[in-house]
């Protein structure tokens, strides 16, 4: 008899648990601040290396941008990319026109450098952002070319 008593409270325990584990969890400072942060990092849209590269071989309007570290940037570049830091994206920086076409670039998927800097460019007003989430490492292992050198003048 004890041990149906036993195995009863085991099982209402685990039920308990479930129950508390499938209520959502109080919203706190830092969960308010979590879900403010990924909904601004959704505000831009994502672009793949071929549709860049299409875009590029098209000659269409578009300005590339590479948040990389300027050591990084001087190795090896998207072609026709502009260096500028993820925390330096300003309206000097950027093209006159609010509605151009950007794409922010950083080293992989694991870094954020081009998120900050996409965002920035969002609430400076710019409206056709995209973030490049291969980075240069998913476009140099698609075999697109690269070019070295510093910022063009």
């Amino acid at each position: 008899m004890q041990f149906r008593t036993l195995l009863t409270v085991i099982s209402l325990a685990a039920l308990s648990a479930c129950a508390r584990s499938a209520a959502p969890a109080p919203a706190t400072a830092t969960t308010t601040q979590a879900a403010a942060a990924n909904s601004e990092q959704e505000r831009f849209r994502r672009m793949s290396v071929e549709e860049l590269s299409r875009a590029m071989a098209a000659n269409e309007a578009v300005t590339v941008i590479d948040n990389n570290g300027r050591e990084r940037y001087e190795q090896g570049h998207i072609p026709s990319a502009r260096h500028v830091g993820h925390d330096e994206v300003t309206p000097a920086v950027l093209p006159a026109d609010r509605a151009a076409r950007l794409v922010f670039y950083c080293y992989n998927e694991s870094c954020h450098a081009c998120h900050n800097a996409a965002n920035q460019a969002l609430n400076l007003g710019y409206t056709n952002v995209f973030i490049l989430p291969a980075g240069i490492t998913g476009w140099q292992a698609a075999n697109q070319r690269v070019v070295s050198g510093p910022n063009p003048s």
